[in-house]
């Protein structure tokens, strides 16, 4: 990666970008922590002065753990020359954060929360605390890689970051991410049956159950809101069968 910018000024970005919700508002969304991330990197990119941070002040929203990507495009850019032409940055932010949020949603929303969740359920049903422990920190510890390697994967690849997330390679990601939580989600409820019924909870109360599950998907209730449900239902269950 070469550029002016170093790994120092990259991590002071990232660490920025940690707090881009801090500032969420409704007239801009994001665009005051994105202002609060790029100031880290520039008096380095424009020492003189030259109406950077001016240039994005505009409207900005995206996924908080794909926004760093973005973030790392623009300095980029920035960096490369593209300063007399802000509307350039401006069109880059925007198919950016907008290819980036659907990423981003379908990703962390739609298939690593609820695997989470669901593996915390586990845990719960179990009464692992050793699990539960071990599934917020592996959670957090993926977060916190990501928006770091977005920062120096935007950083490196400018416009490209675009084509990058437009490919088939992401639809291939996400879905087999979203296959696991599937599948976790599954062997939840399984576990939640078998373990009732080896208690002697009553056949139809199992199917109740089954049913209530499916009945939430089919009505497209997202993921995360159905494993959310379980997992006090998963506490219950493992205090009267502990």
């Amino acid at each position: 990666m070469s550029g002016r910018l170093g790994r120092g000024d990259l991590a002071r970005v990232f660490a920025r970008l940690l707090f881009i919700q801090a500032t969420l508002h409704r007239r801009g969304m994001q665009n005051l922590g994105v202002l609060f991330a790029l100031d880290a990197a520039a008096e380095r990119l424009s020492p003189r002065g030259n109406g950077l941070l001016d240039r994005h002040t505009e409207y900005f929203n995206t996924n908080p753990n794909t926004a760093p990507l973005v973030v790392g495009g623009v300095l980029r850019i920035e960096e490369d020359g593209d300063a007399g032409a802000p509307a350039s940055v401006s069109r880059f932010k925007q198919a950016a954060g907008s290819a980036l949020a659907v990423v981003g949603d379908m990703l962390f929303v739609g298939a690593l929360k609820p695997l989470a969740l669901t593996l915390a359920c586990l845990s719960a049903i179990y009464s692992f605390f050793p699990g539960l422990l071990a599934v917020l920190l592996l959670y957090n510890a993926v977060v916190i890689a990501t928006r770091y390697w977005g920062v120096s994967f935007g950083y490196s690849r400018g416009w490209g970051v675009v084509e990058t997330f437009s490919g088939h390679g992401v639809a291939r990601l996400i879905g087999s991410a979203r296959g696991a939580a599937a599948f976790a989600g599954g062997a939840l409820v399984a576990v939640l049956i078998a373990r009732a019924r080896a208690e002697g909870m009553p056949v139809a109360l199992g199917g109740m159950l089954v049913a209530a599950v499916v009945l939430l998907a089919s009505r497209r209730v997202p993921a995360p809101w159905i494993a959310i449900v379980l997992f006090p239902l998963s506490w219950a269950v493992a205090l009267v069968l502990k």
